[in-house]
């Protein structure tokens, strides 16, 4: 990787991938030449064997990321050309998160405002601290909140939440994003990385193809209904029954001891 911002950072450990939102003066806000760096970090760690699951975090310990960095956004809006190609940037570092095909975790402390919380929504898996808080304040900044953004909160929590939480564009806390299916776990600050780490790490103990062939899956499914194609995954499943973690897997389940996959 050769990344044009130090404000996104990429590290691998052992089959965690990890990339870093470092922006924590403006708590993690998300600049035009951050979300330009995301794709390349994602397909980055899709196309590494040894990286089975990614994990997105903010840097320092007061956000996740408080939304986009809006400190250009009057230059930008102003502009038609200059708006579509900052949508159009957006956009796709949204979509390198949602459609990687590995599974991916958001490591979630403090805020998780507006784009912050579409990062975390467009990850598989949401697990915070205790002091995070939620919000898309669009409502109350005034600003077009996209559509994309909206479909992706709904398939998270629902439409009748995601009304609630776009109309009112109140904040939650952590207790309230679990009750309504925002986030799946919640842990104390202080047991945060430690319990991602051991979460990611036993998903990065499964078997890569059958993880593959299952994020596959579940992409298609939540396409729009007419554009559903389970037929494409096939193969993706058919290669698991094919593959020597799958004989490791049998004989290790046989022999009552933790298989050792391969990736093939």
């Amino acid at each position: 990787m050769n990344l044009q911002t130090n404000k996104i950072q990429a590290r691998t450990d052992g089959h965690i991938g990890w990339l870093v939102f470092n922006n924590p003066e403006r708590h993690n806000a998300v600049s035009l030449d951050m979300a330009q760096a995301i794709p390349e970090v994602m397909h980055a760690y899709e196309h590494d064997a040894a990286v089975r699951v990614v994990v997105l975090v903010g840097a320092g310990e007061r956000a996740f990321v408080a939304g986009s960095d809006i400190s250009k956004f009057d230059a930008v809006r102003a502009d038609p050309e200059a708006n579509r190609r900052y949508r159009e940037i957006v956009h796709r570092a949204f979509h390198s998160v949602y459609e990687c095909a590995k599974p991916t975790i958001a490591m979630i402390r403090g805020y998780c405002i507006g784009g912050g919380l579409e990062y975390a929504a467009n990850c598989d898996i949401r697990i915070c601290s205790e002091d995070s808080t939620f919000a898309i304040p669009a409502g109350k900044l005034g600003l077009g909140f996209g559509s994309e953004g909206v479909v992706m909160l709904a398939r998270v929590i629902g439409l009748a939440r995601a009304r609630e939480l776009l109309f009112t564009a109140r904040r939650i806390n952590a207790q309230e994003a679990l009750a309504i299916g925002l986030v799946n776990r919640v842990v104390p600050a202080a047991a945060l990385e430690a319990e991602v780490k051991a979460f990611a790490q036993s998903i990065a103990e499964n078997a890569p193809l059958t993880l593959a062939a299952l994020k596959q899956s579940i992409l298609e499914l939540e396409k729009p209904q007419a554009e559903q194609n389970l037929a494409r995954v096939q193969p993706m499943i058919d290669a698991c029954f094919a593959s020597q973690d799958y004989a490791e897997g049998r004989k290790a389940f046989a022999e009552k001891r933790k298989p050792n996959f391969q990736g093939r």
